[in-house]
């Protein structure tokens, strides 16, 4: 389901690749996208963009994804390396020191937007749409977006995503800041590699220190921001 390769040098793409369910997550995808991020940050590589191709994600898979996380805690596994994984897969908690470009296309919702929060830098098609609907199934886009989105587009913007569940089109993102550039529909994957391979020919140890530099900056805010998320996340879901 996730797909990792090297189209050019020193740029690593992360691909999700089940078109099927439009790219939805089940708990083996959450954890196969948490190893993909751990075999590029050991890779050396000095960009890595991901993609899903015609659709970014859906996000979970809310068909599997309740009952798979009941089954593996049953099987053993403790409560928190389940979400440990779910987390990292979506980069929440962890600042890659390899600078990550998202390519999006059709639809990012709920988790895939999640993930995209998390990116560096965010191409998108013209006719991509975004969307947290956490709220409309009863619980919180607790992946890092409750602390990361208003520090993004800012207070009112994030309220309307998250509170509505409503889907905004690309320009609207753009303009709010999520987003850095709109391209034609199907190009987003050639510019975000383009960018890609620019900033992969750029010193490393600069590139590195840029992100390690910006990722400590915001850390503490940030980490206390996620606290109170997954208080209020378990909370909720606890009813």
């Amino acid at each position: 389901m996730i797909v990792v390769s090297e189209p050019r040098p020193r740029v690593r793409l992360v691909t999700l690749d089940r078109p099927a369910r439009r790219n939805a997550l089940d708990l083996a995808g959450f954890r196969d996208l948490a190893a993909a991020w751990r075999e590029v940050a050991a890779s050396g590589a000095g960009a890595v963009v991901v993609t899903g191709g015609s659709d970014f994600s859906s996000g979970a898979d809310l068909a599997t994804f309740s009952a798979d996380v009941a089954a593996a805690i049953r099987g053993g596994g403790p409560a928190a390396a389940v979400w440990a994984d779910v987390h990292h897969a979506l980069l929440r908690d962890v600042v890659l020191e390899v600078p990550v470009v998202a390519a999006i296309e059709g639809i990012c919702f709920g988790a895939g937007m999640e993930l995209a929060g998390a990116t560096d830098i965010r191409i998108a098609g013209e006719s991509a749409l975004f969307s947290l609907p956490e709220v409309r199934h009863g619980f919180i886009a607790s992946g890092g977006s409750v602390a990361r989105l208003p520090r993004q587009i800012g207070y009112p913007a994030a309220m309307q995503v998250m509170l509505t569940g409503e889907r905004f089109g690309a320009e609207r993102m753009r303009a709010w800041g999520f987003v850095g550039e709109v391209v034609p529909d199907g190009a987003a994957l050639g510019r975000a590699l383009d960018l890609a391979e620019l900033i992969a020919g750029h010193p490393a140890a600069a590139v590195r220190g840029i992100k390690r530099a910006v990722g400590e900056g915001v850390r503490g805010t940030l980490a206390d921001a996620y606290a109170v998320e997954s208080r209020v996340s378990d909370e909720v879901l606890g009813g």
